[in-house]
């Protein structure tokens, strides 16, 4: 539900702000905040027991709320921003890495497929929660009256988690997190000219250093079937969740989308996503032939839809009725995302015919790392290009265009290491 907010309101904040040529600057603070909590929560992870690191966590997460809800300007909002995706990051790589590590097969196909379900639910309530809450008070507002219901909800999980893990001093890579934070901040710094395209490119090219020595060797280049599972699932998120920021951001700047009309927006591509995404994981592709049709139809679908969107900012396809037909080609993308997405989770954790060298706990948390590297490459890149578009306060519909072109080549790219994948006859399936 909180990203589905975070979607909604920043549009909304950034006009009342007057900060819209700051897009890629609030959405990279969030990728330093996710890149530095993920090696930051498996370090806590070990030395604390997850109970009361919940509770710790969520305590902090309040706090950047109600500082970005009471800001009187950017500065402040980011503040705040970093402060809750840093909380929320820290617990990102615990929850998959138990469901790798804890469960098998079968079993673990279901549990990958119904937390999926999840988000049947979280899909309609967050929009909804989001667009009511800010038509009706306001974006600050909206950041504030869910968080009585958070607390207890964590307080119930943290009651009934096993507080009896082993915990061990366990250091803080702050090496590692200084580079990513580097690298991040470098794409979206807020200056001129070449300079700005510089640091862009310079940044860009910081992160696939780093996400090539991150994730497992040969990630990008060796032809095994999890590996290019691994590298298609870096284009596909990275390509799919830039997209996601910028459906909001071009509905709104560009056709002046209301907050209902956001909030339909939202709902169309989260529960088209949701549903197929259950569909696909309580019956997975059980074949190489079978997974890469679906994933090649699930990919052709998010490539399609960003294709129509780049036409329709560069104003080749026709703009009538624009918004209802951003919510079609959204709920089209999420379509996409859901016929691949578990499929190629699955891939991840089944047991390899033939050994890749790749531990069952390196691939957890590779499963993890490999999103938020994407997302931290991708998504600022986009807002960024779409923000050089505000340099004369009005929006330029061509670099929005130019930010959908990005997604549609990262789709492209998925296509390529996916189609070169899928389940392995022999791996584990009990």
């Amino acid at each position: 539900m909180q990203t589905y907010l975070s979607q909604l309101i920043l549009p909304i904040m950034a006009a009342e702000f007057g900060s819209q040529d700051y897009y890629g600057l609030v959405m990279g603070v969030a990728s330093v905040a996710s890149m530095v909590g993920l090696p930051v929560g498996a370090a806590l992870l070990q030395r604390f027991r997850l109970p009361r690191l919940l509770l710790v966590l969520t305590a902090f997460l309040c706090a950047g709320a109600i500082i970005s809800a009471t800001s009187p300007n950017i500065g402040i909002y980011l503040i705040g921003q970093f402060i809750r995706g840093l909380s929320a990051s820290c617990l990102a790589m615990a929850s998959l890495g138990a469901v790798a590590l804890g469960l098998s097969g079968r079993a673990r196909q279901l549990t990958l497929a119904f937390s999926s379900a999840s988000w049947v639910v979280a899909s309609i309530v967050g929009p909804t929660y989001a667009a009511w809450a800010t038509q009706l008070f306001s974006w600050r507002w909206a950041m504030l009256i869910y968080l009585p219901l958070l607390i207890a909800a964590r307080f119930v999980v943290a009651l009934n988690l096993d507080g009896k893990q082993t915990t061990r001093k366990a250091p803080i890579p702050f090496a590692q997190v200084l580079v990513l934070s580097v690298a991040v901040t470098l794409t979206v710094l807020p200056v001129a000219g070449a300079l700005r395209g510089l640091c862009i490119a310079g940044g860009v090219a910081l992160l696939l250093r780093a996400s090539v020595a991150l994730l497992p060797r040969g990630t990008f280049t060796a032809q095994v079937p999890r590996k290019r599972a691994l590298a298609g699932m870096f284009f596909l998120t990275g390509a799919y969740f830039a997209a996601n920021e910028l459906v909001g951001l071009t509905a709104h700047d560009l056709y002046h989308a209301q907050v209902g009309t956001l909030g339909w927006i939202l709902l169309a591509g989260g529960l088209t996503w949701a549903v197929m995404g259950v569909l696909c994981g309580i019956r997975p592709a059980g074949s190489p032939r079978s997974y890469r049709l679906r994933s090649g139809v699930g990919v052709a679908l998010i490539a399609l839809g960003a294709a129509a969107m780049v036409g329709m900012c560069i104003g080749i396809s026709g703009t009538a009725n624009a918004t209802t037909v951003i919510l079609v080609l959204w709920a089209v993308c999420g379509l996409g995302m859901g016929a691949t997405y578990v499929d190629t989770l699955n891939i991840f954790f089944d047991e390899p015919a033939v050994d890749d060298g790749i531990s069952m706990e390196q691939i957890a948390g590779a499963s993890v790392m490999v999103e938020s590297l994407s997302q931290a490459m991708f998504v600022p890149l986009t807002a960024s290009t779409v923000a050089m578009g505000f340099s004369g306060g009005e929006p330029n519909a061509t670099f929005y265009g130019l930010a959908w072109l990005f997604v549609l080549a990262g789709s492209v790219v998925a296509w390529m290491y996916l189609h070169a994948t899928g389940p392995q006859v022999g791996a584990e399936t009990r």
